[in-house]
């Protein structure tokens, strides 16, 4: 009897925690689609910008408890960590209501309110390992660890002396902390877009984008590869997280590429840079567009616009290296039986295309906000999935509502992490560090702009890893991009510089995550897949070097050299590609092999990147031409012969 009582308690609990995190899910989609929508003018209500952050931000904190005491064995771990979740979201909703108030009492710092600012300031650290690994919370803790201690560092790295409740109240309460720009665009800007993300999903779109990339790609050789690249880079503009997007779609395009005879690691290479790759295609680009928009003042449409060539060249690039080995191990294409019919997909799925429309010709066309462009998207979506289904499902009310909770409760991570990039970005306006650092780096450097720009790119992998999107993005553009655009380089190409080289941190060694992930899935190892992947993903390494000399790669210039540029860059990319692959026309030796890369290597310098460069994209074009001649050539003789 008296276990039977116990049980029935133990099954109370886990309803109850299942029904919290669902509330707060709903709360935390809910709370800036309302604001974002001006719901609260329409009310009469005013309202601060911190008030719905820190809402959020508190909720967000108290879903972490919530899931904590969902996964503790313990009883009393458990109840410590509802006790958590219930005092915190308590302490943020005391502090949303009164925060005009409390923002007038901040520079007098009493008691109560350094009680308050530590009860959310413990809360988000004690999120953090969970939410986003132990890597962010390490770099957290360095960084609070110089507030705290910088004024015993010698030199030129010594700041003033800050005491630990000065210290606490200002990161929890004060603009430039935890509720700043980055909390600001992830919870007004960025969460409306996941929620769209996660309707599309549902709704039976991810379905339908796999259909017309089988259909589009399937009949070429390597299809399942070209298929697996197009699906999730389809699926990755929308989703915003690489290694999200690598467990969504490689559950089935890993295996498909391994039935076709692509090697386990090679395969797990493909899904994970194409994945990656995702963050850097317009709509969403891993949510770090926003955040790059609001921190450099420029319309997010200017932003899409100037990552969207690079992003094509990225794609193109991996689409030349399947084909290519492709047809070097004599792959084919998908198995018919598993192509769908591309027109019945359209017909039965064109609707899926109306929210980009609606996306794209508000925020072009109208000039609306990111955040009022992703609503109206939204509803667009809705009306159409209630109205049309696909492949005979169609999503109803109930699975609305589920998916508010669930993307919710998947932004809830992205909230924490944007917070805790709210407390690095205190400690450098705290402290002076941002200006320091600047200085040293450009010092490191001499001077020279070229040593400047490598020196930035191997500190934005090593910030970059284990680190999500956002993130990363935020760390780099407060640490490292200042220190570019004092050496003269173009804001937007300083901040998509580093924003690239902390995006390959997902595929490079020692902490790629999208590659180890992919590599799990492929059943390979992880090293060798991430290798596999920096083969793939090479021009990325060099690309942010070429717009940083030539911005007519990010779109800037006349349009003949904008085409120039680009069509030096397409070439460059094949003929490297070919060259690292060994194959044109056949398998090729090393000479030859050597010369592609030579070729490509004078192609892909920019014209404009010094007076006379164009002779070098001349020069890159000739060896192109003696190169598939000879190709060419070769060939005839061997049918000839043959």
């Amino acid at each position: 009897m008296q276990a039977n009582k116990v049980e029935e308690m133990r099954q109370w609990h886990q309803v109850a925690i299942v029904w919290a995190r669902w509330f707060l899910g709903v709360l935390i989609v809910l709370l800036p689609v309302a604001y974002a929508g001006n719901l609260y003018r329409i009310l009469g209500a005013s309202l601060y910008d911190a008030q719905i952050l820190v809402m959020v931000l508190a909720c967000a904190l108290a879903s972490g408890f919530v899931l904590l005491a969902e996964q503790s064995r313990h009883r009393a771990a458990c109840l410590a960590s509802i006790a958590c979740a219930v005092v915190t979201l308590g302490v943020g909703s005391y502090i949303a209501l009164h925060y005009p108030a409390i923002s007038m009492e901040a520079p007098f710092m009493p008691g109560w309110l350094i009680a308050l600012s530590g009860v959310v300031f413990t809360a988000l650290l004690l999120n953090l390992p969970r939410s986003a690994g132990m890597g962010i919370l390490a770099v957290v803790a360095l960084f609070l660890a110089y507030g705290l201690f910088g004024h015993l560092v010698p030199g030129a790295l010594q700041s003033r002396p800050t005491s630990l409740s000065e210290l606490v109240v200002y990161l929890a309460i004060d603009a430039n902390g935890m509720l700043g720009t980055a909390l600001k665009v992830a919870v007004i800007v960025v969460v409306p877009y996941m929620l769209f993300g996660q309707l599309l999903a549902r709704c039976g779109a991810a379905d339908f984008f796999n259909d017309i990339a089988l259909a589009g790609m399937g009949r070429f050789r390597g299809g399942p590869a070209k298929v697996a690249i197009t699906a999730s880079g389809l699926f990755g503009s929308i989703s915003g997280s690489a290694v999200g997007n690598v467990v969504g779609t490689g559950v089935v395009t890993i295996p498909m590429m391994k039935r076709a005879g692509f090697p386990a690691s090679y395969a797990g290479a493909v899904e994970a840079v194409a994945s990656t790759g995702g963050q850097l295609v317009p709509p969403v680009m891993g949510a770090a567009a926003f955040i790059m928009a609001d921190l450099i003042g420029i319309d997010y449409a200017e932003v899409m616009l100037a990552a969207l060539p690079s992003a094509l060249l990225y794609y193109l690039a991996i689409f030349i290296n399947v084909d290519l080995q492709a047809a070097k191990q004599g792959i084919s294409s998908v198995e018919p039986a598993q192509i769908p019919s591309g027109w019945r997909s359209l017909r039965e799925g064109w609707h899926f295309l109306l929210p980009f429309v609606v996306l794209f010709y508000t925020l072009f066309a109208l000039n609306m906000r990111p955040e009022e462009a992703a609503i109206l998207s939204v509803v667009t979506l809705l009306v159409v999935s209630l109205m049309f289904g696909y492949r005979g499902k169609r999503i109803g009310v109930r699975d609305i509502v589920s998916v508010v909770a669930s993307a919710g409760n998947a932004a809830a991570s992205l909230v924490i992490v944007c917070a805790a990039a709210g407390l690095i970005i205190g400690v450098l306006n705290l402290s002076g560090l941002a200006f320091n650092l600047t200085l040293h780096i450009i010092n490191a450097s001499g001077g020279n702009v070229v040593i400047l720009a490598l020196i930035t790119a191997l500190i934005s992998v090593i910030l970059g890893m284990g680190m999500p999107t956002v993130g990363v993005y935020i760390l780099l553009a407060t640490l490292v991009a200042p220190a570019l655009v004092e050496s003269g380089i173009p804001v937007i190409a300083a901040h998509l510089f580093v924003f690239y080289f902390g995006l390959l941190s997902m595929v490079t060694p020692p902490v790629a995550l999208a590659a180890f992930a992919a590599a799990n899935i492929a059943e390979a190892r992880a090293w060798p897949t991430s290798a596999s992947a920096m083969r793939l993903a090479w021009p990325a390494y060099v690309v942010p070097f070429l717009f940083l000399f030539a911005p007519s790669l990010i779109l800037e210039g006349s349009p003949l050299g904008v085409l120039w540029a680009l069509g030096s860059a397409i070439l460059g990319i094949y003929m490297v590609t070919a060259g690292i692959v060994g194959y044109m026309g056949r398998s090729r030796g090393a000479a030859f092999r050597g010369a592609l890369i030579l070729g490509g290597v004078l192609a892909l310098i920019p014209a404009g990147m010094f007076p006379i460069a164009i002779y070098s994209d001349i020069a890159g074009l000739i060896v192109f031409i003696v190169c598939w001649f000879v190709a060419k050539t070769s060939k005839s003789k061997k049918s000839v012969l043959s």
